[in-house]
């Protein structure tokens, strides 16, 4: 486990023996939450010993949901996107931004994006953003409108910095947004998908 902070630590994403994203463990003053629960046996074994958790998925993925078939926890206080929930089976559904107040402000938003649909974000304490891989694009590229939506979203949460699953780390609010900003100033007329790079 690697500590971001106080509140914050991270067991980082693993490509071997499966693909498991990063699991962020998020300490409240009564709960602790957990964003994501990785798909290997490193990131179960942490989540099982975690008491009186709460869990957030950022989207569907295997490599971010996995896990879920091997726990026993009230859909209450699992918090998922409703494509996540429609894949899963578990869970509820976020349709709109949720605050919690356990020691630290706890922000639990849907984020649109191109790499995968019904994803949410986590911010902590107005200062870090969680957001699984909703910065990176879909094969196709990004979605023009998707992206769109995805700026103004992130433009309207307080957060400094952004931490990315799959060994990204943190990056600075500006860097995050103005990438995106550049990648949809390449959009063009007619065309409804921005190719990656």
């Amino acid at each position: 486990m690697i500590e971001i902070n106080e509140r914050i630590s991270v067991l980082q994403s693993s490509e071997e023996p499966v693909l498991s994203a990063d699991v962020y463990v998020i300490k409240g003053d009564r709960f602790s939450y957990i964003v994501d629960v990785g798909s290997n046996d490193e990131a179960l074994t942490l989540v099982k010993s975690i008491p009186n958790k709460k869990i957030v998925i950022t989207h569907f993925h295997e490599d971010h949901t996995d896990n879920l078939k091997r726990l026993e926890i009230p859909d209450e206080d699992i918090y998922v996107g409703g494509y996540t929930r429609k894949y899963t089976g578990k869970g509820t559904e976020v349709k709109e931004k949720i605050v919690i107040e356990d020691g630290v402000k706890i922000v639990i938003a849907p984020l649109p994006n191109s790499h995968a649909k019904g994803s949410l974000c986590v911010t902590v304490g107005d200062e870090y953003l969680i957001i699984g891989d909703a910065f990176y694009s879909s094969s196709k590229g990004y979605s023009v409108s998707l992206l769109g939506e995805e700026i103004k979203t992130l433009k309207s949460l307080e957060f400094k910095e952004v931490l990315m699953s799959h060994k990204q780390r943190m990056h600075p609010r500006e860097i995050v947004i103005g990438s995106l900003e550049k990648f949809f100033a390449q959009r063009e007329k007619g065309i409804p998908y921005i190719p990656f790079g």
